[in-house]
């Protein structure tokens, strides 16, 4: 199904003591394989000692970003690239594409057409979407002390 990158264990330090843990999937976009990369971030998660409540929130929402990847990123096949780290007391993960999103005209519409990214910015504790020439990142932070 995918490339994996993954590992959730810590990564080597920079001698100052920082507790890193990675998660790296890249895999083509199909609808029937969002529910296990929904799955399987959660499971990383869960490694990393994130508490239930933020694998919670963080898998709901990295499945809303992958979900408008699927909808709006690409006219024929691509991919998508979930990166999820975690430092310390704070979690990031980024859903990344490749393809285009809406072009301006037509992005108003969308965004208050559906209700992804107001749940992804309620979840998240800081969320940021870039949409660029060369893809769109989707970019959220949490809050994540020890479980």
């Amino acid at each position: 199904m995918a490339v994996d990158e993954s590992n959730a264990g810590p990564t080597a330090g920079d001698g100052r003591g920082v507790d890193a843990q990675v998660h790296h999937r890249r895999a083509p976009v199909r609808p029937g394989d969002l529910t296990a990369l929904r799955d399987e971030l959660a499971d990383w998660g869960r490694r990393a000692g994130l508490t239930d409540e933020v694998v919670a929130a963080l898998a709901l929402a990295c499945y809303e970003a992958m979900a408008n990847v699927v909808e709006h990123a690409y006219v024929d096949a691509g991919a998508i690239e979930v990166r999820a780290e975690r430092r310390n007391d704070r979690v990031r993960v980024t859903v990344a594409d490749h393809g285009r999103w809406l072009p301006p005209d037509r992005r108003d519409a969308a965004v208050s057409r559906g209700r992804g990214i107001p749940l992804i910015h309620q979840l998240a504790d800081e969320a940021v979407i870039i949409p660029g020439e060369t893809g769109t990142v989707v970019e959220m932070t949490w809050q994540a002390p020890r479980n």
